[in-house]
């Protein structure tokens, strides 16, 4: 089966190589990979070439430690607008719920993450129970880095997770994992995870911005819908994101921007057990439980970006997906 990876999430291995004084161009075409994809927006790699790619920079380096050193040197921009989003986000679990949430962006594998909330805290762990190609120890090293990097980014550099569990064994550089995470790893667990603490997982983050977000997640669902044509639900959701504060949000409008009839767009809804109206709610409320958070917005300014007519008909509507009003919600 096809599968893709991000070719900007490479980026971070080609940046440790060339520290390193490798040549990075040679490495990457004897993969058979364009290195200058690494730097072309929304470009892909085929992940068997990425996996190639891998072991021989493991052959070239030699370093039982890549895969960290690759983790921390993790930027934003190799994640497409998916990393600003994450600095952007309002909690760190906000923020790994859009990594939940948009995974596809970085790599088409059928992997998934996922965040639950457990009595110690939050577990994030991934599910690899219908991959086409697993990750190797190296990459998963580069994956465990590059998360504590970003937490570390976005809540303080005192940032350290509970524990870990790895399923690789024990590398010969096990300190400077240790060293690197601050916290007590498992090695050749049952699975790949990492247990953070409730606290910091939920308090607010000082580079929050609401609105920041909401635009990079537009531009995530439009990337997505154009990477997969399938995908009309992230079609739909950019593009309401996008018209929410033109007020007249209907399907016919939607329907025409896709260039699609109304009936194709309802019948492709369906095919994914939803339709329009739903979509339409639910993503005004995800939108609204953002808004409702940032004092700067004003019940006024949120009825606008929703596209309501009245305050009283966004409240209405927020009394129905919390209980409260805004207000309330807001004061709670």
């Amino acid at each position: 089966m096809y599968s893709t990876l991000l070719a900007s999430a490479t980026s971070t291995l080609w940046k440790t190589l060339e520290q390193g004084g490798f040549d990075c161009r040679n490495i990457f075409e004897r993969a058979d990979l364009d290195p200058a994809a690494v730097r072309r927006p929304g470009a892909r790699y085929s992940y068997p070439k990425v996996r190639r790619l891998w072991n021989l920079a493991l052959e070239a380096t030699g370093d039982p430690c890549l895969g960290l050193r690759v983790g921390q040197q993790w930027h934003p921009s190799a994640a497409h607008a998916l990393g600003y989003a994450w600095l952007a986000s309002d909690t760190l679990r906000e923020a790994f719920e859009r990594l939940v949430r948009y995974i596809r962006v970085i790599s088409t594998d059928k992997e998934t993450v996922v965040l639950q909330a457990v009595p110690a805290g939050y577990l994030f762990f991934w599910d690899l129970s219908q991959v086409y190609y697993r990750a190797s120890d190296v990459e998963f090293d580069e994956a465990f880095a590059a998360l504590v990097k970003l937490c570390r980014m976005s809540a303080g550099e005192e940032f350290a997770p509970i524990a870990l569990k790895m399923q690789r064994p024990v590398p010969d550089c096990a300190a400077e994992f240790e060293n690197y995470f601050r916290a007590p790893i498992e090695y050749a667990a049952d699975e790949n995870s990492l247990l953070f603490p409730r606290g910091i997982v939920e308090s607010p983050l000082p580079s929050s911005n609401i609105l920041m977000a909401r635009e990079c997640d537009r531009i995530v669902d439009t990337y997505l819908a154009s990477l997969d044509k399938d995908d009309v639900v992230s079609a739909v959701r950019g593009k309401l994101i996008e018209r929410l504060p033109d007020g007249s949000t209907t399907e016919n409008m939607i329907a025409s921007e896709l260039n699609m009839s109304v009936r194709s767009l309802q019948r492709r809804l369906s095919g994914k057990g939803l339709t329009f109206k739903q979509l339409l709610d639910d993503t005004r409320r995800e939108l609204a439980l953002r808004y409702v958070r940032d004092p700067s917005i004003t019940i006024n300014e949120m009825t606008y970006m929703l596209g309501y007519s009245e305050p009283a008909n966004f409240s209405r509507a927020f009394k129905r997906w919390t209980g409260m009003s805004p207000s309330e919600s807001r004061a709670a």
